[in-house]
């Protein structure tokens, strides 16, 4: 079940996206996965705090656009991610491939089959 946080960066991606995000969660829920949305429409501003991440700021680079070159600037991209207890499992691999696995089927795009920046949590419209 989608937590209020969620459903909140939900109701702010394009519809068409949500409802088939919705859709991912539900079908894993039946498997006993907690798939919740991490992240959803971002700012140019926050976009770019996260391209630095890695180059000018400290920790592990997290995308390789900057403002306005994400799909999440324009709410057609989500990030999702399994949970367990509460917690996210960020190195999970099978649950992630199983998220693009539905994904898929759904004609969404995920970022786990990219080659040059493999993002296993993205999910967009195509």
């Amino acid at each position: 079940m989608l937590t209020t946080k969620s459903n909140e960066r939900l109701s702010k991606v394009h519809p068409l996206l949500a409802e088939k995000v919705r859709l991912i969660c539900q079908t894993l829920a039946r498997d006993g996965l907690d798939i919740q949305v991490v992240q959803g429409l971002r700012t140019f501003a926050e976009q770019d705090a996260l391209f630095a991440q890695g180059r000018t700021k400290a920790g592990p680079k997290v995308t390789n656009a900057r403002g306005g070159q994400s799909n999440h600037n324009f709410g057609l991209a989500v990030d999702l991610c399994p949970f367990v207890n509460g917690k996210p499992q960020w190195e999970d691999a099978a649950t992630f491939q199983k998220i693009g696995k539905e994904a898929k089927l759904l004609k969404l795009e995920w970022g786990g089959d990219w080659v040059k920046f493999n993002d296993r949590p993205h999910v967009q419209l195509p």
